[in-house]
């Protein structure tokens, strides 16, 4: 089945390169594509909006890229949906905003940017809370205003609204990439901590070590290891050793004291102390009790 085009000629007049259609009928569309780039603003409602096979699954305040020539479909997913379309023809990219600070990184980090890995997708959907959203929603509203009543200087007052609305998604979208690259990083962080620690935690370990051997600073690395795992290092390692100890006392013959020195403890008084602190009896409770 030959999927429909929308064409230019039926969607903007000739002589604007913009065009804003208000809707709060519509209850969904087939596969499609356009000849000009599309943005979709959900004003009410959720939906799930199909872009090149891949659902963004969207509510108010979310606002989604298409581009030309890309397979489009959406479907309402709540009784009440009302959203903005703004297309633009694609030239208006080169022709009108070409003079607007950083808009070529709209193309870098959005649906314009060119992957050389089929696997690597660029975000199509960026999302507007609270007073964003009331803010973005006034920025459409007036222009779709402007559109309509086409008083003077209006084609440039539309020009002026879109270089501030794509500066207000780039910013949006730095911001995203941004925290996804802490997020990224913090994770990466964890991941040689723990890797490091599960491979020498019943060994004498202090935090200096760690964060000398992963190459962080120790309050930093104190501070985000507790914000992931929710216990400190101190007490991450206790734990690990006390966990060692209770299958060394299940699973071995080893006396208490054998158990403690192999856990990576010399004073005893310590190492029963923390033992009872996970497991609420002592070494000798314990095994006595996982034999009965």
């Amino acid at each position: 089945m030959a999927i429909r085009t929308y064409e230019l000629r039926d969607f903007l007049n000739p002589r604007e390169n913009i065009n804003i259609i208000y809707m709060e009928k519509d209850r969904g569309c087939d596969n499609h594509t356009h000849e000009f780039v599309e943005l979709i603003f959900i004003v009410e409602g959720t939906c799930k909006q199909y872009i090149d096979d891949v659902c963004y699954e969207s509510e108010a305040g979310d606002l989604l890229f298409v581009n030309y020539g890309q397979i489009h479909a959406f479907q309402a997913m709540s009784k009440e949906f009302r959203y903005y379309n703004l297309l633009y023809v694609p030239e208006f990219f080169s022709e009108e905003l070409i003079n607007s600070e950083n808009i070529y990184d709209i193309f870098e980090i959005s649906l314009f940017r060119e992957f050389s890995d089929a696997k690597i997708r660029p975000t199509q959907l960026v999302s507007f809370r609270g007073n964003e959203y009331r803010e973005i929603k006034k920025i459409i509203e007036d222009m779709s205003r402007e559109l309509t009543e086409k008083g003077l200087g209006y084609r440039s007052i539309l020009n002026g609204y879109s270089r501030v609305l794509y500066s207000k998604i780039l910013r949006k979208l730095k911001t995203s990439e941004a925290n996804g690259a802490q997020q990224n990083c913090i994770n990466r962080i964890t991941a040689e901590c723990l890797a490091y620690i599960d491979s020498r935690c019943f060994e004498k370990l202090t935090l200096k070590e760690i964060a000398e051997h992963t190459f962080y600073n120790p309050a930093y690395l104190s501070r985000i290891f507790k914000e992931q795992c929710g216990v400190s290092l101190s007490e991450y390692i206790k734990e690990k050793r006390m966990q060692e100890a209770a299958r060394l006392l299940i699973d071995s013959q080893l006396s208490n004291d054998e158990i403690m020195y192999q856990v990576g403890y010399s004073d005893k008084k310590q190492f029963y102390k923390n033992f009872k602190d996970i497991y609420q009896v002592t070494p000798a409770e314990f095994r006595k009790k996982a034999l009965l």
